[in-house]
């Protein structure tokens, strides 16, 4: 597997910072943005596999991006961060999508290992979308000789199975 891509989409440059050297220090691929907007293109336009996303954005704001990142490729794992924590704004988040929600302050090593958790999350949606597309470009019974009902109604359950 490659590198895993990170995009920090957050309006804070120190708070962009922050993260870009943590998780750079962790080995990944970490990209940034400075507004939601921003952060939709680089999705559209580099392959990323985890956002950590600011809710409180200018322009266009978390929950927006959220939904708009979500839109372009369901399974990119998105953590929302806010210095605004409440319950509420944590409920929405997950509602719309996110994977987790993370305070700010945030710990280092809380913040890596939901990372981590998400990565590991997306990874076993792939590879659990490619097992299923193998088995379905797979031809079951080619070397089976029967074409009487009763074979057909085998061959129709072990399918279904």
């Amino acid at each position: 597997m490659s590198t895993p891509s990170i995009l920090i989409i957050d309006d804070e440059q120190v708070m962009r910072d922050v993260l870009t050297t943590l998780l750079t220090e962790e080995g990944y691929k970490v990209f940034s943005a400075s507004n939601g907007e921003e952060g939709v293109e680089q999705i559209k336009q580099e392959m990323v596999d985890l956002v950590v996303l600011d809710l409180m954005l200018p322009g266009q704001g978390g929950l927006a991006t959220l939904e708009e990142i979500l839109s372009i490729d369901p399974d990119i794992v998105v953590i929302m961060i806010s210095a605004y924590a409440s319950i509420e704004n944590a409920v929405r988040a997950t509602k719309s999508g996110a994977f987790d929600f993370v305070t700010k302050p945030f710990n280092n090593e809380e913040l890596l290992i939901i990372v981590g958790n998400g990565l590991k999350k997306r990874s076993l949606e792939i590879e659990n979308r490619q097992l299923r597309q193998t088995i379905q470009e797979q031809p079951v019974f080619e070397n089976i000789v029967g074409k009487s009902d009763r074979m057909q109604k085998i061959f129709d359950l072990i399918s279904q199975v």
